[in-house]
């Protein structure tokens, strides 16, 4: 059987559950994974002292697995979905791959934001799942759990396009193409330049989603440009803006390659229906 890589081609054969399931199933197992890497950026970012201990960097985990399994559940339907009006509608194969991703990311970040909120509340300043936003409800409003999304939004937009459009479509390019590489080697070659792009094109987005949503009493934060600005001000816009990028390429290399591997090897034991159509089709 042929080898089943990511991307629109493979989700776009399965249903919208069980592009859910495989999503949420990935996403879980690669965020328990990376965790720390996440916790660190997040702690950079908002220029909080960086911490080793495990007691503290692992709070809001539960959280941010049910984040990223989450987000990647809607990103893995939403482009399932997309790829199939974008395939009916004539589209080629690269157009339906990256214009599925870009929507789907799109979609995904409305609920990733207020996950995200919840969990970076819990890296601050503890607390449980169920009571954290409880929390902030009742000091905020329910406007408070929406903090930062638009930022949430254009992020996943770009995050997704690399991870399940750019990453599999170099994949794809080093297996078939001249190079003749192994699966596993361009699939990490994909992650790496995957992550590159995404990680820098959308890391000031990300960096003033972080601390927007860090400072729900918007003492220092405030709006999204003011924010911006704040940190342009106090860093240098280089240097506030791009705050973490280090820890945000890697987290984001291993998330796309853990997130495209687990994808690749739970696909076709999951829904070994679809493995086989796929490769009927190919």
């Amino acid at each position: 059987a042929a080898s089943i890589m990511g991307g629109g081609s493979d989700l776009g054969v399965l249903s919208p559950v069980e592009n859910c399931v495989l999503g949420i199933t990935a996403g879980m197992a690669c965020k328990l994974t990376n965790y720390p890497l996440l916790s660190w950026k997040n702690t950079v970012q908002q220029g909080l002292p960086l911490s080793m201990n495990p007691s503290i960097v692992y709070r809001g985990l539960v959280m941010a697995m049910l984040n990223l399994g989450g987000s990647t559940g809607v990103q893995f339907a939403s482009m399932g979905f997309f790829a199939k009006r974008l395939r009916e509608a004539g589209c080629s194969q690269q157009q339906t791959q990256m214009g599925g991703a870009f929507l789907g990311g799109l979609v995904s970040g409305i609920p990733c934001s207020m996950w995200e909120l919840t969990m970076i509340q819990q890296q601050r300043f503890g607390g449980s799942i169920a009571s954290t936003p409880v929390r902030v409800m009742k000091e905020y409003g329910t406007t408070g759990l929406f903090r930062g999304m638009s930022m949430t939004m254009g992020r996943e937009c770009l995050f997704t396009l690399a991870m399940l459009g750019v990453t599999p479509a170099i994949q794809k390019q080093l297996v078939e193409g001249s190079y003749k590489m192994d699966s596993n080697s361009a699939l990490a070659t994909g992650a790496l330049v995957g992550s590159f792009f995404a990680a820098t094109v959308s890391h000031p987005m990300d960096t003033i989603k972080t601390c927007m949503q860090g400072d729900l009493d918007r003492k220092k934060y405030t709006s999204v440009t003011k924010t911006g600005k704040a940190l342009a001000d106090e860093y240098g816009t280089a240097r506030g803006l791009f705050k973490g990028l280090s820890f945000r390429i890697v987290l984001i290399a291993t998330t796309f390659f853990l997130v495209n591997n687990f994808k690749e090897q739970m696909l076709p034991v999951m829904f070994p229906h679809a493995a086989k159509k796929e490769d009927t089709d190919k």
